[in-house]
């Protein structure tokens, strides 16, 4: 599936809609969740297919779907959120930090109030994530952090800041090789 979902977002980014539009299709008929959310749990590998669906989903939406989806996508990240709160735990918050933040940069900032919405789901948890796992020099004495976890979760970081979603300046000492210059030299 997970070859699928990215010759999706391909397609969908070059246009080709048809070819995207079954992918879509089956992702929308997947099996939801009480909560509404897409039940991956039969999956292998589901929180790599949750990193990417999510963002599929959202480019289908804004690129060929006239972003009719956004409330669906909206209600679920909103859930997943929930969830997350309840039981926070590193990977699951490295997962949907990254998953948030892919799906936030397909999502249009014409509908400004989903936009925006995700986009604080996104800060919410990062300030959380900060403050559980690290410290002010780097990571928390006592959290151990995984190293998949930390790896989604700098790499969320250092994207977030060359996409100005985040303040590089504010955020570089938790990127691996990024610095604020970086950033600004991507404007």
């Amino acid at each position: 599936m997970k070859e699928q979902l990215q010759q999706a977002l391909e397609q969908v980014e070059q246009g080709k809609t048809e070819q995207a539009a079954e992918v879509v299709a089956q992702i929308k008929a997947l099996p939801r969740t009480g909560e509404g959310v897409f039940d991956l749990s039969g999956l292998e590998d589901a929180a790599e297919i949750k990193r990417m669906l999510y963002p599929v989903y959202a480019a289908y939406e804004t690129n060929c779907n006239k972003k009719e989806g956004y409330l669906d996508i909206l209600r679920q990240m909103r859930a997943l959120d929930e969830q997350l709160q309840e039981h926070y735990d590193m990977l699951e918050a490295a997962v949907y930090i990254d998953m948030s933040l892919r799906t936030l940069l397909y999502i249009s900032q014409e509908i400004y109030e989903c936009y925006r919405e995700l986009m604080d789901l996104y800060k919410k948890n990062v300030r959380r994530f900060l403050r559980e796992f690290y410290g002010e020099g780097g990571i928390r004495p006592g959290a151990a952090l995984s190293g998949k976890a930390e790896e989604l979760f700098t790499g969320s970081l250092a994207l977030a800041c060359r996409k100005h979603i985040l303040l590089a300046e504010k955020y570089e000492k938790y990127c691996k090789g990024l610095n604020a210059g970086d950033a600004a030299r991507e404007k």
